[in-house]
């Protein structure tokens, strides 16, 4: 059962504030239950050159969090016989490799092995230009796949470029109108939109922002948002997300797909069901989660790139259901330079690294630790360092380095 209303937007208040006052958390983080806002609250700055606040009504890049509305618009073209989950790739781009083998559900799931075209080196050249859905498939043809078709789950940006591309070619509308006609409009989501032309002014949106030295922000590299199409390209606003119910647009058996982890994750918490969806782009970060049973909805968005959101949705679902939060921010420390020279050197990483046989060299500047992969490590009370890029946590243990990401820990030694 929820909390009393007063009562829980305290709660909620006193835990989001410990993210901002450290500096991680910037955005707005908003708690519904059947549609109705239990809880709304804006953090930090939308534009820090002119100290412009975050309000309820800015909007934010969702960046994968548009996954689910790009499979919803694939669910409702299903429904109308304009193609079938099992339809092969080859039927929609007659010269795509292994497209007999792809099918559009595989490329929902995850399943269809394709590689992904954002993680290539080429990627930081042409997604600083427009890009039409065929151009992304190009790019996404000319990649070896990871696997074969049905062989295994793999996360790809790459799947929801094609789907984008059926979506529009079977519909004869651009991606972002169908959604806007027929999603969007139905649904009241008026703040809600492809970013399909970075030239145009989009009225409230925030300016995103990089982690940088020890507590600063920089710009993220420019990136022209068509190359996030169909997997990150919409922005949207938090009231807008709580009103994507895909129960208001689908068929009941058709939603029973869209809740069976096509392409929405799932999990059990607190005795409830839910989904839901992380999404990062550079600048922004966004987390929803849909608790089905009751429905109430917690929505996380950020123009500050660091993983708070989704370990505050995690949090603020907690404290919802009346169970203690799982996680505290770091307490980020000051410290010299003299006492950080200690720490530097080079240190390598083993062969099952995210980056195989990794070489980072360490540097020491007052209050943080630069290093060669271009994040920081800074200080904490517990005597740790944080990485604020990718949330993760470090200890020195004389020479060697102790890094930890979630579940994963690795040693680099020193050189």
């Amino acid at each position: 059962m929820l909390l009393a209303a007063l009562v829980l937007a305290q709660q909620i208040d006193a835990h989001v504030k410990r993210y901002a006052d450290q500096g991680l958390f910037s955005g707005v983080v908003l708690v519904a239950q059947r549609g109705e806002v239990k809880y709304e609250h804006a953090f930090g700055a939308a534009d820090r050159a002119f100290g412009t606040p975050n309000t309820t009504a800015t909007k934010f890049q969702i960046a994968s969090v548009s996954k689910p509305i790009t499979a919803a618009a694939i669910l409702l073209l299903a429904e109308r016989g304009k193609l079938a989950l099992d339809d092969p790739l080859s039927k929609y781009v007659p010269d795509f490799p292994n497209g007999d083998k792809i099918t559009i559900d595989q490329l929902l799931m995850h399943m269809s092995g394709l590689n992904d075209a954002s993680a290539t080196p080429e990627y930081s050249e042409w997604s600083r230009f427009p890009q039409t859905t065929a151009q992304l498939v190009d790019h996404v043809k000319k990649m070896p796949p990871r696997s074969a078709p049905g062989e295994k789950y793999s996360y790809s940006n790459s799947n929801y470029h094609v789907l984008a591309y059926i979506i529009e070619k079977v519909s004869g509308q651009s991606y972002g109108d169908f959604l806007t006609a027929n999603i969007f409009n139905p649904l009241g989501m008026n703040d809600t939109r492809h970013h399909a032309d970075d030239a145009a002014v989009v009225p409230h949106l925030a300016y995103g922002y990089m982690p940088a030295r020890a507590n600063d922000v920089d710009r993220p590299p420019y990136l022209d948002w068509t190359s996030k199409t169909g997997n990150g390209s919409l922005y949207s606003t938090a009231r807008d997300l709580v009103k994507f119910d895909e129960s208001k647009l689908l068929k009941p058996e058709t939603l029973q797909l869209a809740l069976a982890g096509r392409f929405w994750f799932k999990r059990n918490r607190f005795n409830h069901p839910s989904v839901y969806m992380n999404g990062s782009s550079p600048g922004y970060k966004a987390s929803l989660e849909r608790f089905i049973d009751d429905d109430t909805v917690v929505v996380v968005l950020s123009n500050l790139y660091l993983a708070s959101p989704s370990t505050i949705c995690e949090d603020v679902g907690a404290i919802v259901y009346g169970q203690p939060p799982a996680n505290s921010p770091p307490v980020i420390v000051h410290a010299k330079r003299d006492a950080l020279a200690k720490y530097e050197g080079t240190y390598k990483f083993p062969h099952d690294y995210y980056v195989p046989d990794q070489a980072l060299k360490v540097e020491a500047h007052d209050d943080y630790l630069s290093n060669s992969a271009g994040t920081s490590f800074v200080p904490l009370k517990n005597g740790e360092f944080f990485d604020r890029a990718y949330w993760s946590f470090i200890r020195f243990d004389g020479d060697k380095l102790l890094y930890r990401n979630g579940k994963d820990e690795f040693v680099a030694v020193r050189q």
